[in-house]
């Protein structure tokens, strides 16, 4: 166990560290020797505790906003408290009532069960929650449809393998009746879990040779849509406003940047992308992807659809918050998201 300069912590330095971070974590406020003595149930005296708390000051663990004041945890001790110091936690037989009371409704789609596991993620937790889209991918198409919108106007709608619908509007140079768009999308569902969307196009434009440059713009579109799907991707956020009460984002400055971080939809997608292949639930603190959300951590882990991972999804709070309830919270979250969805 090393600390913030990579030195290892005594049990005695570990134990102080611990009330440290349990006493900010309660009360946002500077934790002095006595609260630490009473907590730590070391028997140690003030002035002893004082005495360690300077080395962890010294080891990049603590430090202390002015002279006179108690000390307050680092980024870096932080992180060793979650890393070796935290104590797992059940969840409460309430939150998980009402985890599943949310997800477990049936006859929806993947996407509105995703946006309600976002809305309790964020309920229960009192955070705020990010849940990702799946991406869609040329193995990953269910079900293709194709509508005529208007005279020189279709829309191309696919269902993706896990149910994520993605719609987009394609412009004709010629006019196309419906029943014909229909016949083109028929022709495609036909082939589809045989065949790559690149090799459906390919085989469609040989047999409809005579409209083929009517139709190559939606066979275009249709390789096209769940390409640039993949490599964009989308994030569900909830209850963003709920970090507003926490007193890190009273000033006008930390909140302005705090809600433009979150309409940073690629950035909060990248940090959820960080955890697709790891295994359990993920904390991140301060440096490194969750720097751009300033001020925060990230309690996260990967959700499945099937066999497969899916998508992430997490919570975001300030890097004061209760990392052992934010981990079982969104691990049973996960959980439940990922039965609904293999029954989706």
């Amino acid at each position: 166990m090393t600390a913030g300069d990579g030195q290892a912590l005594t049990e005695r330095q570990a134990r102080i560290l611990r009330a440290v971070v349990q006493g900010y974590i309660e009360t946002a406020e500077p934790v002095g020797s006595r609260t630490v003595a009473r907590r730590s149930g070391l028997g140690l005296s003030p002035a002893t505790i004082r005495n360690v708390m300077a080395d962890l000051e010294d080891l990049g663990c603590l430090f202390q906003p002015h002279a006179s004041a108690g000390r307050l945890p680092t980024e870096a001790g932080f992180r060793y408290y979650v890393e070796f110091l935290l104590e797992p936690e059940d969840l409460s037989w309430g939150d998980q009532v009402a985890i599943e009371k949310e997800l477990l409704a049936v006859g929806e789609g993947l996407v509105p069960v995703l946006k309600r596991a976002a809305r309790v993620l964020a309920d229960v937790s009192g955070q705020a929650a990010l849940v990702s889209v799946p991406r869609v991918t040329g193995e990953g198409v269910r079900h293709v449809e194709i509508f005529r919108v208007r005279p020189g106007l279709a829309m191309v709608v696919i269902v993706s393998a896990s149910g994520v619908v993605r719609n987009r509007l394609v412009r004709l140079d010629h006019d196309l009746p419906e029943e014909r768009l229909r016949g083109l999308a028929d022709s495609i569902n036909a082939r589809l879990g045989e065949l790559s969307l690149e090799e459906i196009r390919r085989r469609v434009r040989q047999e409809m040779e005579d409209e083929r440059r009517e139709l190559d713009a939606l066979l275009d579109e249709l390789v096209a849509a769940p390409l640039q799907a993949a490599a964009g991707g989308d994030v569900l956020v909830g209850g963003k406003l709920n970090l507003l009460d926490a007193p890190e984002f009273s000033t006008v400055d930390r909140i302005r940047r705090l809600l433009r971080a979150f309409e940073d939809k690629e950035s909060l997608l990248a940090i959820l992308d960080g955890c697709l292949e790891a295994k359990g639930v993920q904390v991140l603190i301060g440096a490194g992807p969750a720097a751009g959300l300033p001020g925060c951590a990230v309690v996260m882990t990967p959700y499945a659809v099937g066999h497969r991972t899916a998508g992430s999804l997490g919570v975001v709070g300030p890097v004061r918050m209760n990392y052992a309830r934010m981990k079982a919270l969104v691990e049973y979250t996960a959980a439940v998201l990922s039965h609904v969805a293999m029954e989706t």
